[in-house]
């Protein structure tokens, strides 16, 4: 489902999205973790394509390498990382505003994402995940009810394998949806029993599908509280409860929905879901904006004053380097 605006207000949203972005991708590469290895990827390209043979290389995430080497093409390797950054801040503040009720709402969006511990680090550190993500919002947008959908989702895991996870729940979803039964509250309750389910063999499925990236996942996972469990389920219900006929229909409400999902499914069991809650929080926060009602409201408000707390804390140990600490922390 499409939402149409008048052209000024989608000319401005650009506008806000753009200024966003260019803030965003100015700052220095020192500042954030892993960014070095994304230099390596762009200046490195042919070698680390060379390392990989036969199906190995389409278990080694391809289709980033590809973008890497087609960027450094064109720009330096330092630069490379800042156009990620780039293309995913502009597309996530973009569709936050445009979605939003209103700008008020729209602002407290962006407020809410960049206090997230998993919507900085999705902006600033894990780039693949985040490119995978912000293409996932754009084809989820306009191809959501189209016949390929699917198929375009599965090619985003060669970006990053972690989609290939989201693309086996869509599939299931949509054959819940084909032969069980539309009620969205069943669809979140088998949702909900099969994350739980697959939980326990996620891991070792990982292992002998070589997803290197599944595995990374674990180890560099942030730390979040158990309060996080009652956030979003307090959040699923609200999403639950304020859903109309016109909400089945669009795309972003419904992967915020089996995102999260997915995430209380998994919530005690993996680990793997915190770095999987990541690709959900363009979706979820899009979603509240869209809704733009007192829940909404409260929830994102809530967002901001839990997240502003643990906030400092959370992205010196997960995000910047020592750099980064003392340039922007102080």
């Amino acid at each position: 489902m499409k939402i149409y605006k008048s052209s000024l207000y989608f000319i401005f949203v650009v506008f806000v999205a753009v200024v966003y972005a260019i803030a965003l991708s100015s700052l220095p590469n020192e500042f954030f973790r892993d960014r070095g290895n994304y230099i390596i990827y762009a200046s490195d390209t042919d070698n680390i394509i060379s390392r990989y043979t036969g199906l190995s290389l389409f278990s080694n995430e391809p289709l980033f390498l590809l973008i890497n080497k087609f960027s450094s093409l064109f720009l330096s390797p330092e630069l490379v990382p800042k156009l990620f950054v780039f293309f995913i801040s502009f597309t996530i503040c973009f569709f936050i505003l445009y979605k939003s009720e209103n700008f008020i709402i729209g602002l407290l969006g962006l407020i809410a994402i960049l206090l997230l511990p998993q919507g900085f680090h999705l902006q600033f550190v894990i780039l693949r995940q985040g490119i995978a993500t912000c293409i996932l919002l754009w084809i989820t947008y306009f191809f959501w009810s189209k016949k390929y959908y699917l198929f375009y989702v599965f090619l985003i895991g060669f970006i990053h394998s972690g989609v290939f996870i989201i693309f086996a729940f869509l599939v299931l979803d949509k054959l819940f949806l084909s032969f069980i039964s539309k009620k969205i509250t069943y669809r979140i309750l088998f949702l909900l029993a099969f994350s739980i389910l697959v939980s326990f063999f996620i891991m070792p499925l990982a292992e002998i599908l070589t997803m290197r990236q599944a595995k990374e996942h674990v180890a560099d996972n942030i730390t979040i509280s158990g309060g996080n469990f009652i956030l979003y389920g307090f959040i699923l219900i609200a999403l639950l409860t304020q859903k109309k006929e016109i909400h089945r229909l669009d795309g972003i409400y419904n992967i915020a929905i089996i995102g999260l999902s997915i995430y209380i499914g998994m919530y005690f069991f993996t680990q793997l879901s915190g770095r999987l809650i990541s690709s959900f929080i363009p979706f979820i926060i899009c979603t509240l904006c869209y809704f733009g009602n007192a829940r909404a409201y409260v929830l994102l408000i809530l967002i901001i004053v839990i997240n502003s707390i643990i906030f400092i804390n959370t992205i010196v140990n997960n995000s910047l380097t020592n750099e980064g600490v003392r340039m922007l922390i102080g």
